[in-house]
């Protein structure tokens, strides 16, 4: 962690990069519901947009283009800015998606834009995209030092593995002891009351699974309705 301020630790332009978009994420297990998955879609995705895109880039004759997400105009606006589709050479199809952030919380949403971009990438067009390589930018990432800890059993993370000497990861152990070895002990705070409850077993929403997601499914059954 670069800096941290209260229980969130941070990090500054971070850039992940992957040979691969496929996921099997189960986003019940962050604690997602359908209905969260649906406010999502509606948040990010222009439905109209998104296929006119789907259409342009089939013969645009550019290295790249770029896909807008809907924006928040309240607070700091949305997460996610963009996706921006690049090439080597104007004769190629298109082999890389670059996904452009504002900032993104790691241990939970992180997950649901995972799930949204390996969508995004599996519905494009076959006849002009042949994706290689997907990148995230992100300027700010950051990471809460008490959610984190309901998330350790659906890693396999060891917390004996973890350097204690830093001191996020000092202060992420003792917000472990307050919230997450004691079921009698509920938050209050409505994100931290739902880790714990994950945590614990006490709850256990229905599965959200990747492969019974997905964009067009959502915006088309929405139409036959």
């Amino acid at each position: 962690m670069e800096y941290s301020t209260g229980v969130c630790g941070y990090i500054d332009n971070m850039v992940l990069f992957s040979d691969s978009w496929d996921c099997n994420i189960d986003l019940s297990t962050f604690g997602y519901t359908k209905d969260k998955w649906q406010k999502l879609l509606n948040t990010y995705v222009d439905y109209e947009s998104l296929l006119q895109f789907r259409e342009k880039i089939k013969n645009l004759s550019g290295l790249s283009y770029t896909y807008y997400f809907n924006q928040k105009k309240v607070h700091n606006g949305s997460c996610m800015i963009a996706v921006v589709l690049s090439r080597e050479n104007r004769k190629l199809n298109w082999s890389k998606v670059n996904v452009l952030y504002r900032t993104t919380e790691i241990q939970r949403r992180f997950a649901a834009d995972l799930v949204l971009i390996h969508h995004f990438i599996n519905e494009l067009p076959k006849s002009c995209c042949e994706i290689k390589q997907v990148s995230f930018y992100m300027p700010q990432s950051f990471i809460s030092g008490q959610i984190i800890n309901g998330f350790f059993d659906y890693f396999g993370v060891s917390r004996d593995s973890i350097d204690y000497n830093h001191p996020w990861t000092r202060s992420m152990k003792l917000l472990y002891k307050g919230a997450f070895t004691d079921r009698d002990k509920l938050s209050k705070f409505k994100q931290l009351y739902r880790m714990q409850r994950l945590a614990f077993g006490m709850v256990k929403y229905e599965p959200l699974k990747t492969k019974d997601l997905g964009i067009d499914k959502y915006f088309q059954g929405r139409k036959k309705k």
